[in-house]
């Protein structure tokens, strides 16, 4: 169960040495389904095989200097950075007590105390964050980090089951925020309900949900001609996120990356009044010219079953499939059920770290910031991001 955020605070205390808070009262209020990101799946889906990761989410900022073009210190008031969490989904949980954020600023690492760090709950599709306020700030480097440990499942459905579960009269509070609009996924735009359109031949609700589901997600994963299925921008030679042009355009094109794929099938799911959620993850990645694994953003997609409750598929895994057909009369590896799922750790939903008057910076939004820095200022300053799996994925004993 995801504690609120005293105790979370009180846990992060724990850490750096100050007594544990008094243990709460059984009577405790469970949160609302606002503040979770879904609750354990129901029948026809289950959750098998569950590991635990440790892992670590690391980013920075550093203002380049040299000797022929000096450059001025990073420079803010009232700053706060935010990261995001995912304490709790339908197919993944992290342990509280485990989170650990650091701080460096000159490249000197900071104690954080129970005072040290922020924390928000029920943000849009029930994200949490936490955040690492600096009153004034003046540093040519900083950089934040936050490790967590979490167990992740496999998913596995009853299909036949599933292909039976009929349309609901009303999509519950908990799957309702995932059917609109958001920057990048141009839900109800003509283009798309013309996709739906030609898709369904017009009929979407003369089959049920979960078939629509893999006749759009079959037909949307098949319009990306061109692909990169890493899609990492790197500049400077630092990686600093993901590649993400938006459903709409790179859905016309026949081109994108693999998050815009995702992105284009939950645009064209909830176009077709669907509930659906884009995921950003980390997991490890083999490599097929080395040979050897590396860390990297990966992004994956849920859309709700009525009864059964979010569902996972990857729409990068299922390209290769797609290429010799998908009969969605038949089970399909990677939708709904999916091995390899408890490889995938999540950070965040979407792109987009929902928390009001803060300005993103490039994708992936998985940190976000409020302060008095301008955009001139912040376009001459260098960021990089850095994954690291630091227990690798033992099972639950």
């Amino acid at each position: 169960m995801i504690r609120a955020a005293a105790t979370l605070l009180a846990a992060l205390a724990c850490q750096s040495g100050t007594a544990p808070p008094t243990k709460a009262p059984a009577t405790s209020p469970t949160p609302a389904f606002s503040t979770l990101s879904g609750r354990p799946p129901e029948y026809p889906a289950k959750r098998t095989e569950p590991r635990i990761w440790e892992a670590r989410f690391e980013a920075s900022i550093w203002a380049p200097r040299d000797r022929n073009n000096p450059q001025e210190p990073i420079q803010a008031k009232d700053l706060t950075i935010w990261m995001p969490l995912i304490l709790q989904s339908t197919w993944s949980q992290v342990d509280v007590q485990s989170l650990r954020p650091e701080v460096w600023v000159h490249d000197t690492r900071q104690t954080m105390g129970p005072d040290s760090t922020k924390m928000r709950q029920g943000l849009s599709q029930g994200m949490s964050a936490i955040g690492f306020p600096f009153a004034n700030l003046s540093t040519q480097s900083l950089k934040w980090a936050v490790t967590i440990r979490a167990q992740c499942w496999n998913a596995v459905v009853d299909e036949s089951a599933a292909a039976r579960i009929t349309w609901p009269t009303d999509w519950p509070a908990e799957a309702q925020e995932s059917l609109g609009a958001a920057p990048g996924f141009e839900v109800g735009h003509p283009d798309f309900k013309a996709f739906v359109d030609r898709v369904s031949g017009g009929k979407l609700r003369s089959v049920t949900p979960w078939i629509a589901a893999k006749e759009l997600v079959r037909a949307t994963v098949n319009a990306y001609r061109a692909y990169d299925d890493d899609g990492i921008r790197i500049e400077n030679g630092f990686p600093r996120g993901i590649v993400f042009n938006g459903a709409r355009a790179t859905l016309a094109a026949g081109s994108g990356t693999s998050h815009d794929c995702v992105a284009a099938c939950v645009t064209v799911l909830r176009t077709a009044g669907i509930p659906a959620r884009a995921v950003l993850g980390m997991a490890e990645v083999d490599s097929s010219s080395s040979g050897t694994s590396r860390t990297r953003l990966v992004s994956w997609a849920e859309f709700w079953l009525p009864q059964a409750g979010w569902i996972p598929f990857s729409p990068d895994l299922l390209r290769s499939q797609a290429r010799g057909g998908l009969n969605v009369e038949r089970p399909w590896k990677y939708f709904g059920s999916w091995d390899g799922l408890n490889e995938c750790i999540p950070l965040c939903y979407g792109w987009e770290l929902p928390v009001a008057g803060h300005r993103s910076m490039p994708f992936p939004a998985g940190f976000v910031w409020n302060s008095s820095m301008t955009p001139d200022q912040y376009a001459r300053i260098n960021d990089r991001i850095a994954l690291q799996i630091l227990g690798r994925g033992r099972a639950k004993e």
